[in-house]
C-alpha cells in the first residue's frame, strides 16, 4: 500500500497534484482515527494542517509521528525508512525528485521523536512540488 509521504503529500499543494487510490484512501481513514485517538490531536488542528498550515501543536506532532508509525515510514526507533516511504508514493508522484527531497529532509531532528517527524515533513513539505489529494 502506498501511502506514505501521504500525510507528508496529503498536507501540501501545489500545481502538481496526484491523487490517492481507494485501498489507500481507506489505510488513511484508518490511521487518521487510530492516531486521533491515541495522540488527542484537536480536529482543528488536523484540518488547518490538511490545508498547510502546520502549526506547532504537540498533538499533531504526535499525530504525524503516529501515523508515519503505523504506515512503516517511520521505524520504532524514530528513523526516517525512505525504501517505503518512496514505495507507497502513489502513481503521479516524480519519485525521484521525492527521494531527492527526502535524502535532504531525512537528518532533521527534534528533541523526541514526535518532533523529528514532524521536522522532516515541514522540510518534506516546503520543498516538495507535487503533493497528493484525498478526495
Amino acid at each position: 500500500m502506498k501511502y506514505l509521504v501521504l500525510l507528508c503529500l496529503v498536507v501540501a499543494v501545489s500545481a502538481q497534484n496526484a491523487h490517492l487510490s481507494a485501498a489507500q484512501k481507506e489505510r488513511v481513514a484508518k490511521f487518521t482515527i487510530e492516531c486521533m485517538k491515541e495522540t488527542g490531536v484537536k480536529k482543528e488542528v488536523l484540518a488547518e494542517a490538511k490545508k498547510g498550515n502546520l502549526s506547532d501543536d504537540e498533538g499533531l506532532k504526535k499525530f504525524f509521528l503516529c501515523f508515519f508509525k503505523k504506515a512503516d515510514i517511520i521505524s520504532p526507533n524514530g528513523q526516517l525508512n525512505m525504501d517505503v516511504a518512496l514505495a507507497k508514493l502513489p502513481p503521479g508522484i516524480d519519485k525521484a525528485s521525492a527521494a531527492k527531497i527526502l535524502n535532504q529532509c531525512k537528518s532533521k531532528s527534534g528533541k523526541d521523536q514526535a518532533e523529528t517527524a514532524f521536522n522532516i515533513l515541514k522540510c518534506y513539505y516546503s520543498g516538495t512540488k507535487q503533493h497528493i489529494i484525498f478526495d
